[in-house]
């Protein structure tokens, strides 16, 4: 029997360098622990007030759009302009009338003027900028003014119409009108303003001369409050002592009719209005030189002299 050799040396195995048949061993690996991202924050307040400022400011832009195609269907394209006059200014014994408001800017060309005292008057073109037309109203001769502030050449807001007598204030106690309107064939109107001017002083100048005879004392009314009537206006002569010669008697009811009871008459030439240039003849037999003459109405004397 054949004995196989042992030797003595190291174990057998794998030859250096070689790996061997498990890889080494260590603890196992763990990646690192990262947190949860925050939940996003939702400023709940904050989207509030974004919505109802976008509703309210789509509320507003659509009322402005309705507004403007409602007034449009309204007033129609060519709607007649409207004017606001403001109230009358009397400075001076004259009128300022100021334009308050103007829907629009208005071409003078297109515009008339009508002024009118106690019921009549007349109408014409509008005046130059700054310059002024000559019309009648109710007898008396004004004139009207275009004031053009803003200096546009256009009548509108902020300019103004003056109205007074030729180089002379407007007469007293009267009652004025002043219309605007458009040179169309309707003139449809556009605005007007009416006013009374101021009762101003309430004295009668009166010239007191001789018929060239020397039987009359002859009183020439030489200026006068506009408007008394003759039937409200009334004559009184008193004695150099203060007596009664002759009671109140309207100017209205001396006549030549009346002259055997009154030695006194009433000359005019205004119908019932008393006017400048108006006589009274008095008897100087019957009312000499020292009497005195008392022309007075309901509201009070106008006239006191000696006659002589």
């Amino acid at each position: 029997m054949h004995n196989a050799c042992m030797m003595s040396g190291p174990s057998p195995g794998p030859p250096p360098g070689s790996p061997g048949p498990f890889p080494p061993t260590g603890p196992p690996y763990y990646p690192g622990f990262y947190p949860p991202p925050p939940p996003k924050q939702t400023n709940v307040a904050l989207i509030i007030v974004i919505v109802v400022v976008v509703i309210v400011l789509v509320t507003v832009v659509l009322a402005a759009v309705l507004y403007f195609m409602v007034s449009g269907l309204l007033q129609g394209p060519n709607a007649p302009p409207i004017v606001s006059l403001g109230p009358v200014d009397q400075t001076g014994g004259n009128a300022t009338i100021a334009v308050f408001s103007s829907s629009r800017e208005i071409a003078p060309s297109t515009l008339q003027v009508r002024i009118a005292a106690n019921g009549s008057g007349s109408s014409t073109d509008m005046p130059a900028p700054g310059g002024s037309v000559v019309l009648i109203a109710g007898g008396y001769t004004v004139r009207v003014f275009w004031l053009d502030h803003d200096n546009d050449q256009l009548f509108g807001t902020g300019d103004a119409l003056r109205v007074t007598g030729d180089s002379a204030p407007l007469p007293s106690s009267t009652r004025f009108s002043l219309e605007l309107s458009l040179v169309t064939s309707s003139g449809s109107m556009v605005s007007g303003v009416t006013w009374t001017t101021g009762q101003g002083p309430r004295a009668m100048g009166v010239n007191i001369g001789r018929s060239t005879d020397g039987t009359n004392w002859i009183l020439t009314i030489m200026s006068t409050p506009s408007g008394l009537m003759t039937s409200a206006v009334g004559l009184t002569i008193t004695t150099s002592v203060g007596l009664t010669a002759l009671n109140s008697t309207a100017f209205a009811s001396l006549t030549s009719g009346s002259w055997s009871t009154n030695h006194a008459q009433f000359i005019g030439t205004g119908g019932g209005t008393i006017i400048v240039g108006d006589r009274l003849l008095i008897s100087t037999s019957t009312y000499p030189a020292g009497y005195a003459v008392e022309i007075a109405d309901t509201q009070g004397i106008l006239y006191a002299h000696a006659l002589g």
